[in-house]
Order: C-alpha cells, then sequence, then structure tokens
C-alpha cells in the first residue's frame, strides 16, 4: 500500500486491516519526521481478508496524537497493489532464536538478498548473500553464530533500486528446565492483546526467555458492561492466559480500574461501588479458578496516575477497596493469592499508613511497583535507586508485619526506558541484570520487568519505550528484540536451580559479586558501576559467560583468572578460592572517543618494571574481529604492543574486550587446549560521528530593532581539517544554501550565523540543516522557535493567543471552543522578576484545592530551563499560579538548587476574576527561579492552563491548553521547551 501524505509532524503512522488474524490487524508504526514536505511510504500488510470487517472498511490510516493533539498531516493518494511476496521483509513472527533453531527467512521479489551481520558493538561478523527461491524466500542459517545479540542489515535489487532494511535478532540455548514455573523469581508485564498481529511472537519469544509470570490487566470496564453481567471472552485476558499456560507461563491478572456503572466512572469508593468491585473480583477468581490463581488489586493506588476516586490516594482509602475485594475473591477461589498494595513507588509514610490500617490481614502477596531510572539523572544505575536504599528494610517490615503468616514480596514493576533522555539499549540490559540480582539479594521472591514490548515509536516519549522488544520497523515482520531480551535470557539460563548466597567481598564498594549455587556448580554474577579488576584465585579451569550469552573456558594463570569487571554484568562458573582487587600487571588504554566507521586503536602494556613481577615473557592478545598479536615482556621493563580493533557503525559507548593469554596454551586435563588467562580486559571509548552539528535560535536587539539568526556550531571530531563545502538550512518558512562555508580544524568548532526574514514568532518550527563534506554528510533536523522576553516597559510585540497558539491536551473531558478555555499571554521582565501575564477565557471555574495540589483544578503552570532546551545538565524550575478558595497562591513544585518545594518565595501575585475572565499577573524573583539575574542566555520556557469543568475530588481536569509542552505530563521534558530570550 503506497500512502502519499504531507510530513506536517514528527510522530508515527500505521494502516489497520481487516486481516486473518483480526479485523483490526495492524502494520507497524512507520516514523514521519515531520519535515514539511510531501512524502512516501510503503506499507506491507500481510494475511489480508479484506471483506470490510474494519469498522465497515478494509483498512484505515491511523496517526499517532501528539501529547493529545492531533498533527495535521494530509493524505493526498493511497494506492493498493496486491501479491503474493513482500517487497523485501524478514517473516519470522519472532527474532529471538534458540541455538538449534536460528534461521532467518527473506521474503522478497528480488532474485538475491545481501546482508550483514554485526555484534552487539557493531563489529562486523559476516557478509553475504543468499538466493531467492520461486516461492520468493530466502533461508539463512546463522546457528553456528553462537548464543548473543546481533544486529542485521539486509538488501535486494528492486525495481534497479536497493531497498535496505535493518533489524536485530538474537540467539539463546534452549529454556532450562525449572525456569517456567509458577516457583520462578523471573516475570514480565505485558498488555494482552495490545500488539494484535504480533502476539504470538511475542509471546512465544517471553516463554523462550524463560519467564515463569506474565502481567497484565483484566479491565474492569470492559468486561461488565452491563452491571452483574460478565463478559470475560471479550477481553483479551482470556486467550492469552490461557496461551500462557500453554507456554508455561503462570499468568497474574490486574483486576483494575473503574466502571461507567458505579462512582460516575471514576475509581471506586463508594460502599455499592466497592462492593461491585468485590463482586467483580469474586467472579474472576471463581472464572480463572484453576488457572489464574495471582490477582493484583488495582495498580498504583497512591497516585493520580489511575486513581481518581472520591476517597482519594491514601492508605486508607487502599484498604477500604482490599476489604470489600478479600473476602470475595476467597469465596470465588480459596486458593487466590490477592495481591496488594502495589504503589507506584516504595513511600515510608504511605507503606507505614499502610500497615498501620491494618492492610496486611487483607494481602497473601505483598506488591510493590518500584521505579528509579531518573531519580539521580537520566539512566541511574540500580545500585543508586531504591532496590538498594530501601527495598530490604522494606522487606523485613513486611516479614514483621505479617507475624507467623508467609506473605512474600514481589515488585510487579520495575524498568528502564530506552527513551531520548533515558538509558540507552545496552545500558538497559545492563540495569536489568544488576536490578533483578540486587532485587533477589533484598530477599524479593518474584520480580517482573516492565515491560514486554514498546508502546511506540516516539523518541521523547518515556512510556513508549520500556519493553524488551522494539516496535517493528519497515520489512520486519515479527518481534526483534533489544539486547535486555537476550540479556534476561542468559540470567535465567545462568541461575535456574541454583540458590543466591551472600554477596562476595571484593574489597571494592563499587564491585559486585553474587554466587548462585546449585546443580553441583557455583556462578558468580559479576559487575562493577566503575573499572576494576578482580582476581580469582582456582587452581581449575572456569566458564567465562558474557552479558549475552558467549562462552569461553579459561585456564588460570599462576593460580588465578584476572577480569575486568564494568557496568555490563559476566558470569564465571567454577570453583573459586578467594577472589578480589587485583593490581593487574597488563594494563589496557584506548582514547576516550573515537570515530564511527574507523578502526580503534588498542593499547596492551605488560609492566615488569619490578623484577618480582610474575608475568610470562611471550603473551598473545586477543579481540574479537582483530588478528591476535604478541607482546614480548622482559624483567625490569615497561612494554606495550597496539592491536587494531574493527570499526563500529553504533554511536555511543563501545565496549572493547581484549583476552591476554600465554602465547602456549594451558597444559593437562580436558582444558589443555584452552588459552591460559592472563588477564582478562575490558575498556569503554565513546564513539561519535566525525563531525557533529548543534543549533540555536539568536536573537539581537537594541533599543530600536530586533534581528533573528539561526547559529549553527560544527565541531570537527577528528584529528585532521575538513571543509563544510556546503551548507543547507530550513526553519519555518525560511530557508537558504551556502557554499564553501567553513574549514573546520582538527578536533575545533567552527560557528556560522545566518539571519532569517519574517520568521514566525513564539510558535514551534521545524528546522533542518544538511552538512556536505568531502568526507561524507549530515543533517540534524528538530524544532526550535523564537520566543522573545520582552521589558515590561517595552512592551511592542502581540501577545500569545492561546487559542491558536497553544495546544489542547486531554485528561478525561474535551475543551468545546474557545468560551470553555482560551487566553492570552504575555511573558515579560524587569532587572527582578519575570512576569507572566496571562488572560485566560473560562466559563467555569474551581478552586477547592490546598496550594500543593492547586495543578488538579483551573490554575496555570509554567516551567523555566537555565540552558538551552535540549542541551543537558540544565536546572529546570516548576511554578504554579491559581485563585484558590483560600486566596490567590504561586506555588513552586520544582525548585532551584539550594530551595525547597513550596510557596515561590518573594513571588507577587494579582490575580483577578471578572465573569468568566481570569486575569493573572504573576512576578517571580530571578532568584527564585535560579537565576542570579535577567539571564542573557537563550533559556527554555514553557506554559499551560489547566482546565476543570467538574470541580471533583482528585485530579479533576478536562486537560489542559500548553504553549510549548514538557510540564503538563510526566516525565517532565525540559527538551520540549520553547526557546526564549530576554530583548531589549
Amino acid at each position: 500500500m503506497s500512502v502519499d501524505y504531507f510530513d506536517a509532524a514528527a510522530t508515527t503512522m500505521a494502516i489497520e486491516y481487516d486481516g486473518q488474524n483480526n479485523a483490526y490487524q495492524a502494520t507497524p508504526w512507520m516514523p514521519t519526521s515531520g519535515s514539511q514536505t510531501w512524502k512516501n511510504q510503503i506499507f506491507e500488510l500481510n494475511g489480508i481478508r479484506f471483506a470490510n470487517g474494519t469498522n465497515g472498511a478494509d483498512f484505515r490510516l491511523r496517526v499517532h496524537s501528539i501529547n493529545g493533539v492531533m498533527p495535521e498531516i494530509c493524505f493526498a493518494r493511497v494506492q493498493v497493489t496486491f501479491a503474493t511476496t513482500p517487497a523485501l521483509s524478514v517473516m519470522n513472527p519472532s527474532l529471538l532464536f534458540t541455538t538449534n533453531s536460528a534461521n532467518l527467512d527473506f521474503g522478497t521479489v528480488g532474485d538475491l538478498v545481501s546482508y550483514e551481520i554485526t555484534d552487539d558493538q557493531g563489529v562486523s561478523l559476516r557478509t553475504g548473500s543468499v538466493p531467492v527461491g520461486a516461492d520468493g524466500h530466502a533461508s539463512l542459517s546463522v546457528q553456528d553464530l553462537g548464543p548473543g545479540f546481533y544486529n542485521l542489515t539486509f538488501s535486494s535489487l528492486i525495481d534497479d533500486q536497493t531497498v535496505t532494511r535493518t533489524t536485530t535478532f538474537g540467539i539463546v540455548t534452549p529454556t532450562p528446565a525449572g525456569a517456567l514455573s509458577p516457583d520462578s523469581f523471573f516475570g514480565i508485564d505485558t498488555h494482552f492483546g495490545h500488539y494484535k498481529s504480533l502476539e504470538d511472537g511475542l509471546m512465544n519469544s517471553l516463554a523462550t526467555i524463560g519467564y515463569g509470570h506474565i502481567r497484565s490487566d483484566i479491565n474492569w470496564s470492559l468486561i461488565e458492561k452491563q452491571p452483574g453481567v460478565y463478559n470475560w471472552a471479550g477481553y483479551g485476558f482470556e486467550a492469552k492466559s490461557q496461551q500462557s499456560l500453554e507456554l508455561g507461563m503462570t499468568p497474574q491478572g490486574v483486576l483494575a480500574y473503574n466502571n461507567t456503572n458505579y462512582d460516575n466512572g471514576k475509581t471506586p469508593s463508594s460502599a455499592a461501588g466497592l462492593a461491585a468491585f468485590g463482586q467483580f473480583g469474586k467472579a474472576a477468581a471463581e472464572h480463572y479458578k484453576g488457572k489464574v490463581s495471582d490477582f493484583n488489586i488495582y495498580n498504583e493506588f497512591n497516585g493520580t496516575g489511575f486513581n481518581n476516586g472520591a476517597c482519594g490516594t491514601t492508605a486508607a482509602c487502599y484498604v477500604q477497596m482490599l476489604q470489600a475485594m478479600y473476602g470475595p475473591i476467597h469465596e470465588g477461589n480459596p486458593d487466590a493469592n490477592v495481591i496488594g498494595p502495589i504503589p507506584s513507588t516504595i513511600d515510608d509514610n504511605w507503606n507505614n499508613a499502610f500497615f498501620a490500617a491494618g492492610g496486611i490481614n487483607y494481602i497473601d502477596t505483598f506488591a510493590t511497583n518500584v521505579y528509579g531510572y531518573a531519580l539521580k539523572g537520566a539512566n541511574t544505575p540500580p545500585e543508586q535507586t531504591l532496590l538498594v536504599s530501601k527495598l530490604p528494610a522494606l522487606v523485613q517490615q513486611v516479614r514483621q508485619a505479617a507475624g507467623n503468616r508467609h506473605v512474600p514480596v514481589w515488585i510487579t514493576e520495575n524498568g528502564w526506558p530506552t527513551y531520548a533522555p533515558g538509558s540507552t539499549e545496552l545500558q538497559q540490559a545492563d540495569n536489568l541484570v544488576r536490578a533483578q540480582v540486587l532485587a533477589k539479594a533484598a530477599g524479593v521472591d518474584v520480580f517482573s520487568w516492565y515491560s514486554a514490548m514498546d508502546d511506540g515509536t516516539d523518541p521523547n516519549n518515556r512510556e513508549h519505550h520500556f519493553g524488551l522488544f522494539g516496535q517493528p520497523v519497515d520489512g520486519v515482520v515479527g518481534v526483534a528484540p533489544k539486547p535486555g531480551a537476550v540479556a534476561n535470557a542468559v540470567l535465567i539460563r545462568a541461575v535456574t536451580g541454583k540458590t543466591l548466597g551472600a554477596r562476595d567481598s571484593l574489597g571494592s564498594a563499587t564491585a559486585y559479586s553474587y554466587p548462585y549455587t546449585g546443580g553441583g556448580s557455583t556462578t558468580r554474577v559479576m559487575w562493577s558501576t566503575g573499572s576494576e579488576d578482580i582476581a580469582l584465585h582456582t587452581t581449575q579451569p572456569l566458564i567465562v559467560t558474557d552479558e549475552y550469552g558467549s562462552a569461553q573456558t579459561v585456564n588460570p594463570t599462576d593460580g588465578a583468572v584476572i577480569l575486568t569487571l564494568n557496568g555490563s554484568p559476566i558470569y564465571v562458573t567454577g570453583n573459586v578460592d578467594s577472589l578480589g582487587l587485583a593490581q593487574s600487571a597488563i594494563t589496557m588504554k584506548v582514547a576516550d572517543q573515537s570515530i564511527k566507521g574507523e578502526a580503534i586503536l588498542v593499547t596492551v602494556t605488560a609492566d615488569r618494571s619490578d623484577r618480582k613481577t610474575d608475568l610470562p615473557n611471550e603473551l598473545t592478545i586477543i579481540a574479537n574481529g582483530a588478528q591476535p598479536i604478541k607482546l614480548r615482556t622482559s624483567p625490569g621493563k615497561v612494554t606495550s604492543a597496539t592491536i587494531s580493533v574493527p570499526a563500529t557503525m553504533l554511536l555511543g559507548q563501545r565496549t572493547i574486550a581484549v583476552d591476554v593469554t600465554k602465547a602456549k596454551p594451558g597444559k593437562g586435563g580436558n582444558n589443555k587446549h584452552e588459552p591460559s588467562l592472563v588477564a582478562g580486559l575490558r575498556v569503554t571509548t565513546n564513539v561519535v560521528k566525525p563531525f557533529e552539528i548543534s543549533v540555536q535560535p539568536t536573537i539581537t536587539s537594541d533599543a530600536t530593532s530586533r534581528s533573528y539568526f539561526l547559529d549553527i556550531d560544527l565541531k570537527n571530531n577528528r584529528t585532521s581539517a575538513f571543509t563544510a563545502t556546503q551548507v543547507t538550512y530550513q526553519v519555518g518558512p525560511a530557508s537558504g544554501e551556502v557554499p564553501d562555508v567553513a574549514n573546520v580544524s582538527a578536533n575545533g568548532t567552527a560557528s556560522m550565523r545566518f539571519p532569517l526574514s519574517d520568521i514566525p514568532l513564539f510558535d514551534s518550527l521545524r528546522y533542518s540543516v544538511t552538512v556536505d563534506s568531502e568526507n561524507g554528510s549530515d543533517t540534524l533536523s528538530g524544532s526550535i522557535s523564537y520566543a522573545p522576553i520582552e521589558p515590561t516597559d517595552h512592551q511592542s510585540l502581540p501577545a500569545i493567543d492561546l487559542a491558536t497558539q497553544a495546544t489542547w491536551v486531554s485528561i478525561s473531558g474535551s475543551r468545546s471552543g474557545n468560551s470553555d478555555l482560551s487566553g492570552h499571554l504575555r511573558i515579560n521582565y524587569n532587572s527582578d522578576a519575570l512576569v507572566i501575564d496571562a488572560m485566560v477565557t473560562d466559563d467555569k471555574h474551581f478552586g477547592a484545592r490546598t496550594p500543593s495540589t492547586l495543578w488538579q483544578t483551573d490554575s496555570i503552570q509554567f516551567s523555566t530551563y537555565d540552558r538551552v532546551p535540549g542541551h543537558a545538565g540544565g536546572q529546570r524550575v516548576e511554578i504554579g499560579a491559581a485563585l484558590l478558595d483560600s486566596g490567590p497562591s504561586v506555588y513552586t513544585f520544582a525548585a532551584p538548587a539550594g530551595q525547597q518545594s513550596g510557596p515561590t518565595p518573594g513571588a507577587k501575585a494579582n490575580i483577578v476574576q471578572d465573569g468568566s475572565n481570569m486575569h493573572y499577573v504573576i512576578s517571580v524573583p530571578w532568584t527564585s527561579l535560579g537565576f542570579s539575574g535577567p539571564p542573557m542566555q537563550t533559556i527554555g520556557i514553557s506554559f499551560l492552563v489547566n482546565d476543570d469543568d467538574r470541580g471533583s475530588s482528585g485530579d479533576s481536569r478536562d486537560g489542559f491548553l500548553q504553549w510549548g509542552s514538557g510540564v503538563g505530563t510526566t516525565p517532565k521534558n525540559p527538551s520540549l521547551f520553547r526557546h526564549a530570550q530576554l530583548v531589549l
């Protein structure tokens, strides 16, 4: 299906169609870039039925909204062509294979499929081509690659054009006996039925990984559409829980969230609503008896994300819900496992209130969600989260509260999202393994990772990227793993059937080693939050397995194996007499920064300056993809050798592993042909582009005029100069092309400034910058804005029209028009303060809130960022203001360094209501925004108006009008703020 469309925004689009699996079968979501040009997208619809089952049609186009706002993407032409073979796709339902069934199945109309396979670090392992048979398929066996995580690029010549696709795949050993068990520690969260045609491939993959538990919602509102009438078959949990059982996984249901038949469709809180919820729980327990015993009672009741009930979010309210559910569920199934309280995090005050209210008496298993991926900045490591600081104490608190009862402790959700401001996919894999081991060490009985599969493709949307499998891309029919899927499979295989022991003492607070013993052997899971050499003293061979399952047997040298630990866990199996920090005489160095596509030089040094240092006179240096080289050592000398490691095309942190072995293999025993390992070293380098583009909108001004520019910086990462032969740019309606722009010195930066005419002010503008050079081209695109902040005594620009320049984001209601919510906004300044002047039109006003909860009703919120939006390391401050029933209030939600949340220091509020108009004039001192005075640099700013048309309890907002973004939803994201600059 060929679709011509106007690329109006960076989002995703897909086609739902009447297919053989269901009437709403979906293609993968395809990204759009917001280039403001006409484009074409090809969709492949596999397994079509086309009997008008898609709501009376054969197919429909879908576009993802952006923060609740539908972008103005326009479709001009849709052309449908029928074929028995796709243009070029990898056809496997799942790209997670076991070692005995690793075969890639290509489908294409071409004659030949060419391919390249690289490892997890992007190093090329294999290239080649396979012929296409008469049936349009080509098969490639990859079994000989062995366990690991791999990247695949494949292409075919079609209609005289080369079509290229990319994806990933993983290979793991078969699922171990005992992994798929109700007694398993390992679980996974998913959304049954959400992934449509991908479901079977995903479910089989999850079983292959070895998850013993699988958790999904049992949605009350979609099952009990008429009071007392339950339609289980119409909801996805019915079929998928059965499929889980058939695959060996134990399904776990989340009874939630509300029902339009009770309590006005909100979280149940009245006696009648709670009783109905209890009867729903009883009916679920009866219906699933013998199949599903584990029932979560609600999810994250302690926050307003899921709980909008009249009672509120307190532990006491939740215990009332438990009291209404516990008895009926056990009436439905006496063997049911009632799981609660499942708060969103480990909140000591909330948990203490839960125990004080007797909540432990109404659960069989204590469970909590716990996230910490951004607790101390982007990609906060597990060791710095509540998994370490609070979880062990919580486990003990549960045991004490339970008394003589055995109440297990489960983690029902934990994860690290791989979105732009968060973790990379490789970091997610590291964090997953470390988090699960730390949770087990804290006494947790079951750990469920959130989640199985990404829910979207927006790179800035956190909720889209928690999965261990990514959303399919063009040319991929099934599900493709992220590194974390393979890493979790390797951990499960390493520890299944073994018992965790106490953490080994390595003489370092940042080095971790946890022994798992059973089945006649001990396997240690080892890592470091830094980089440290560890000596494992042994006289016997050890099996060392990397994070993705590649294993080697090594013989000790002089009674020890020395390994470098870093953030990527490894597994060491075998008898170890003792272990601890080592001062290795063998070290490895690499440049902190390496260039994409260029080989990396690694220097290995042997230090025998102390003549007592015992090292072989000849060593062999081995690196993946490189020819081994020799390193000769001599007493009293320091000698080095350099090995060239193959290039990678992957950007970001790359781990380089080097084995330093005796030149001659070890002697004796069954492992006499295995190398005698002197040191297994690992070091990291950051792979960057040859040159990098950055942009910044700039406004210059004097007493009589203002000018607008696009500033472009070119940073040369190479050690040789290069010339930018041409720069092409577009910002909103403005564009230009400049030849022979700049010569950029080695490791230097060149700056350019281009004037812009008739540039729209205050709006978000798409930009694109392409730089050509003799060594290649690169393009940077995104959004910027020009928002001049004028002095309070020199206002010449029109106000921001919130009806046309802001966007509506729905929470639980709609905006009927300008009379419902609109207004005008001016952002001004003086030497002392930033001044927000907003005239808001709203046909209803409510103010029954405290200052700290004013955001739940009619109010404004604004946020500043002290750097260019998108530049890391800045400080975000968020403030709200409202006319509450108690009077005007200005409250700081996110305070600058050295200050605390609370009433905004020094703020002045003049908030006046005149009928349906509310005039806010809020003056906030620069110091309360984290500035010493008026900032001279470009800053970020965002503003919104909350709309409450109901006046109910909790979060009562229908939605909000936002100018800028990144404030009204979580996580807060300053990269979405508008670019603002103070002018004269």
